[in-house]
């Protein structure tokens, strides 16, 4: 029991580790063309990930910095969608796709039976939408070059402004934040010099012999005791 626990906490806490980067950084949408091909109005650097990584404990907040409110129906959002952007990886939703993301608790709250939507004040922000525990994107292959792009998770938003009159505005583009995650190569790792280890002569040699097994002898009495 006590081994399965400790593995739940380094899974959790390895995939925190991940969504931290995955947001540390925003950056502008012009840095990469791949931002520009999916529309992105809102970009992220989620930095640089290897084989086997996994990406979980992932939120988008809902921001409203216009000067009116805004109302989000549900029925009109897409769920983030993962885009793969080379052959040379692949990944998997774990342990599915189905009921992956879930509404916060305070994006329930926001609910307004008059507008029949969720009410978002001038100003304003919330997380509304996040993954559930244990579902985590995972990155079963990838072969690709270090640094070249590999995912591109796109959160996408639709609201609308809420009029002076009351009436809801109709004509909105799609909000598009973008995560965009680089390949990291395990292998490609800068060899370091190795150390040039001290000339010695014959009797140098022989005493250095000597106390390297009297040390090993040590140890294994201390192993042993």
């Amino acid at each position: 029991m006590f081994k399965k626990s400790l593995a739940l906490f380094l899974v959790l806490w390895v995939s925190s580790i991940n969504v931290w980067y995955s947001y540390n950084q925003e950056v502008e949408c012009s840095s990469d063309s791949v931002f520009s091909e999916y529309s992105c109005t809102q970009c992220f650097d989620g930095w640089e990930k290897s084989e086997w990584a996994y990406i979980s404990l992932l939120s988008d907040d809902w921001e409203n910095v216009s000067g009116v409110s805004k109302v989000l129906y549900t029925e009109q959002q897409k769920m983030p969608i993962m885009h793969n952007l080379t052959g040379d990886a692949s990944w998997s939703q774990t342990p599915s796709s189905e009921d992956f993301w879930s509404y916060t608790e305070d994006f329930e709250n926001l609910y307004s039976e008059e507008q029949l939507g969720y009410v978002l004040q001038p100003g304003q922000s919330v997380k509304w939408l996040e993954s559930n525990l244990s579902y985590a994107y995972s990155l079963d292959t990838n072969t690709a070059s270090k640094g070249e792009n590999i995912w591109l998770l796109v959160y996408s938003i639709l609201s609308h402004n809420i009029l002076d009159s009351g009436e809801v505005s109709m004509n909105t583009e799609p909000h598009n934040e973008c995560v965009l995650y680089k390949s990291w190569d395990e292998n490609d790792v800068t060899p370091t010099t190795p150390e040039t280890l001290p000339q010695t002569g014959p009797a140098e040699f022989l005493l250095l012999l000597i106390l390297a097994m009297i040390l090993g002898f040590g140890i294994v009495r201390f192993r042993n005791s």
